[in-house]
């Protein structure tokens, strides 16, 4: 699993099936928005805060998940600003 900080307000998390099996999560589960994938995806917000101190908290975000052809996923998580509070 990677993760890197695009800019002030977006990160990209890099990840692939091994991944998903290590936190114990099949890909039916994490494409149903499982609890499992909650933790996972709170898991990875925390470890983004402390490695690049990238905080969501009071924040609203948007995610956007990309699938590739090699079992890999891109997520991208940015967080928005005053103007989108009213979405």
């Amino acid at each position: 699993m990677k993760i890197e900080k695009l800019n002030e307000n977006k990160i990209r998390i890099i990840f692939n099936n091994k991944d998903l099996e290590e936190n114990n999560i099949d890909l039916h589960s994490f494409m149903s928005n499982s609890i499992e994938t909650q933790t996972l995806f709170l898991d990875l917000l925390d470890e983004a805060d402390k490695k690049l101190g990238f905080n969501t908290d009071n924040h609203k975000i948007a995610i956007e998940i990309l699938s590739l052809n090699n079992n890999s996923f891109v997520l991208t998580i940015t967080r928005l600003d005053d103007r989108f509070s009213t979405i």
